[in-house]
């Protein structure tokens, strides 16, 4: 079963334009302050949830079902030298009570900000895998949280220890062109350079099964 869906998706000029100056103190300021590379960022008010682009993403989505529309933000730094090894952390997206007493079955992602062919890759693994274990991180604001993510104390061990993935795609998001909805309750990774800033705005679908969405459009 494919693990994602990619739909033409643009917003109007005005809100493109609203959306990259909201952006861009967030990212800013992750840039500097924040303790890892990436991270999914929570927004601290409800400015985006009042403005235009937002009411134009809610109407899109009523096309594709009855979302919890949560806005995050995924942002990853500019790092002072392109990673070496382009490989991202396989996990699971998780919430709730100490960060994985649920899972996210997939999200909506919308790319503002980065590279377009950035690699995402997919394994058929779930929680209940024995290559999955529980994990601690630091967000961005400083507390820790717990993730479920591949075993293995390094990048290249934990994807040794899942081995390939069964899907993968380049081809993910186009800004103001297309989107994704991408399945998040099993192992997944992006492997992205850190060469340039990325911004991806995602909302998070909880309610309803992958298997179930993705059976409605094939």
């Amino acid at each position: 079963m494919n693990p994602y869906l990619t739909v033409p998706f643009k917003l109007s000029a005005a809100s493109w334009d609203w959306l990259q100056d909201f952006l861009e103190p967030i990212s800013a300021d992750f840039q500097i302050n924040a303790p890892n590379m990436s991270a999914l960022v929570q927004l601290k008010d409800d400015t985006l949830q009042r403005s235009e682009a937002w009411s134009e993403i809610v109407q899109f989505l009523k096309n594709y079902g009855d979302f919890e529309l949560l806005p995050q933000l995924f942002i990853y730094k500019t790092l002072s030298h392109a990673r070496t090894v382009i490989l991202g952390n396989p996990h699971i997206d998780t919430a709730g009570k100490d960060g994985t007493e649920y899972t996210i079955p997939f999200r909506f992602n919308i790319l503002t900000k980065g590279d377009e062919n950035t690699e995402m890759v997919w394994w058929q693994h779930n929680r209940d895998s024995s290559v999955v274990t529980h994990a601690t991180f630091m967000r961005p604001d400083k507390t820790m949280v717990g993730r479920l993510q591949a075993k293995g104390s390094r990048l290249a061990e934990q994807w040794n220890n899942v081995g390939e993935p069964f899907a993968r795609s380049v081809a993910l998001a186009k800004k103001q062109e297309y989107a994704s909805f991408v399945r998040t309750d099993i192992l997944h990774a992006l492997n992205w350079t850190g060469a340039e800033p990325r911004i991806i705005l995602s909302v998070r679908c909880t309610n309803m099964p992958w298997e179930s969405f993705i059976k409605k459009f094939n």
